[in-house]
């Protein structure tokens, strides 16, 4: 019946009931108008006044997450909700409400002193706290976020104490993600994700953990090239310096070996794992975003027929990871298993991490599970890799597509040397990222020949013995490298491209 009232007759309720101290009668005035206007911060208030009243102001998480999103720069919200999640023992909650207030008010005494209270209840060494958020819906930056930010901690013994918050939702990888989580403190909570997604400065920078490639950095005003730039010197800068961190317990891997028997693939088995990028994965899992701006990263499994016979022929399995592909290899061999279209059901997630984490050697191309490998040091050969991207890992070699503006093709040394888009366009080639802005100006990749990639697969596959790789550089790859400007991001990167496409294209190479 009440909600037939008029507002004017229920803000009058408001004052009779608050004069009376009646908070019962408040809360349902207050419910009522919430009703009528839910997001009326001044509604929200007789609310959080009502249940203060009644004594329980903690109770309603669900409430005090509306009452921060709406009041998002008021501090009591944070102090509230710090005393809501201590009462239900969720420290790490706790610790992120005290770090965003102290964002809001950096000098407010009582959240210093919670927030050193609580940080040395944690563990006595930590004196600070700080957050980041993490991408988990693609495996590629699943994979090149907490692992080469761990891997450079490694033997770090600072007084700072780390929080990843994720969306809690599905990963792309469950196995993946549930194995890094050894090695970082994670925090699933969609309320704190989409609260810094949709307010990310108001988190002080004191507060904030820098990733090695952060690609939400762009939520705080970094541009999309410093992301791009910086962050690929400083993975190649970890993966240089830094051993792999990171390993599958030993019981899950025979777990895994007992899995795969019933499609003939064995311990000592010489297994070469391969990856092809085309974009029906991103449209059949994510239908809602348009990931077409990735397009020219595609390739065209038909041109790695040959090299996958050379394989078999040479006594390696050659297992294709991945899901979701429109594309199949037409190679009817019991040394070929494609666990992209036919590969199992159950576990698969665990089944494409283990193999990529053993097998002698990866076929990649310029995608998510390239990182995956990244993780475990496996040798790698990327091929379509575009744009002009040294791999950052170990153990690597890469050939890249070939360019065209106007079906004249493009010297990849200019590219190398800053070449802009156009006279109307000065953003460098090499950071243009996106299909469309690359058409506009009239460039396109011509990807790798079936001739290249077989040339490739077995130049790589002479450097390597049991997974160790050989990185001596052949006289054309140090000539390719000493021609490089020092302004090239990728200038100190060991990982360089196959001889054999040195050798067969130098006319791009001037």
């Amino acid at each position: 019946m009440q909600i037939k009232l008029k507002i004017s007759q229920l803000l009058e309720q408001v004052k009779e009931f608050t004069q009376a101290a009646d908070f019962e009668g408040l809360l349902k005035v207050a419910n009522t108008l919430l009703a009528k206007a839910p997001y009326n911060g001044e509604y929200l208030l007789y609310k959080l006044q009502a249940l203060d009243g009644l004594g329980k102001v903690t109770a309603d998480i669900k409430f005090l997450h509306r009452y921060a999103n709406m009041r998002s720069t008021d501090i009591t919200a944070f102090l509230l909700l710090y005393k809501a999640y201590m009462a239900r023992d969720s420290i790490a909650d706790a610790i992120i409400s005290l770090v965003f207030a102290l964002s809001i008010d950096p000098q407010d005494e009582e959240c210093q002193s919670l927030l050193a209270n609580l940080l040395a209840e944690v563990d006595p060494k930590y004196k600070t706290v700080k957050l980041n958020i993490l991408t988990t819906n693609r495996v590629g930056h699943l994979g090149l976020e907490i692992e080469p930010w761990a891997r450079s901690r490694q033997g770090a013994d600072d007084d700072c104490l780390h929080l990843f918050i994720s969306n809690g939702q599905v990963s792309a990888n469950e196995s993946l993600f549930t194995l890094l989580k050894n090695y970082a403190h994670v925090i699933e909570s969609s309320f704190w994700y989409q609260f810094y997604m949709t307010r990310s400065l108001l988190l002080d920078d004191n507060y904030y953990a820098l990733l090695p490639y952060d690609v939400q950095s762009g939520l705080r005003g970094i541009c999309p090239q410093d992301i791009y730039s910086k962050g690929n010197k400083r993975l190649i800068e970890i993966y240089k310096d830094n051993p792999a961190l990171i390993s599958i317990p030993t019981a899950d891997i025979d777990a895994g070996w007992q899995m795969l028997e019933k499609y003939n693939l064995f311990k000592d088995d010489n297994i070469v794992c391969l990856h092809v990028r085309d974009s029906y994965y991103l449209e059949n899992n994510m239908p809602k975003q348009n990931f077409s701006h990735h397009d020219y990263r595609d390739a065209n499994i038909v041109t790695y027929k040959k090299a996958v016979l050379t394989l078999i022929s040479q006594g390696y399995k050659v297992v294709r990871i991945g899901s979701d592909s429109n594309q199949r290899l037409e190679i009817n061999s019991p040394h070929y298993l494609d666990f992209c279209l036919d590969g199992p059901d159950e576990h698969s997630d665990f089944i494409e991490v283990m193999l990529i984490s053993l097998c002698q050697f990866f076929i990649a191309t310029t995608s998510g599970p390239m990182s995956t490998a990244a993780l475990f040091d496996t040798p790698t050969l990327v091929v379509n890799s575009a744009p002009l991207q040294h791999p950052y890992f170990r153990h690597s070699r890469f050939i890249p597509k070939r360019l065209f503006q106007n079906n004249k093709e493009v010297n990849l040394m200019d590219v190398c040397r800053g070449r802009p888009l156009s006279m109307n366009n000065t953003k460098p080639i090499l950071l243009s990222l996106h299909h469309q802005e690359l058409l506009a100006n009239g460039y396109q990749y011509l990807a790798n020949s079936e001739e290249d990639i077989l040339a490739a697969v077995i130049e790589f596959e002479q450097r390597l013995n049991n997974r160790e790789f050989s990185a001596d550089l052949t006289v054309n790859q140090k000539s390719y490298m000493r021609k490089l400007p020092d302004t090239f991001i990728f200038k100190h990167c060991e990982n360089v491209i196959c001889d054999s496409f040195l050798s067969k294209y130098p006319e791009i190479f001037k």
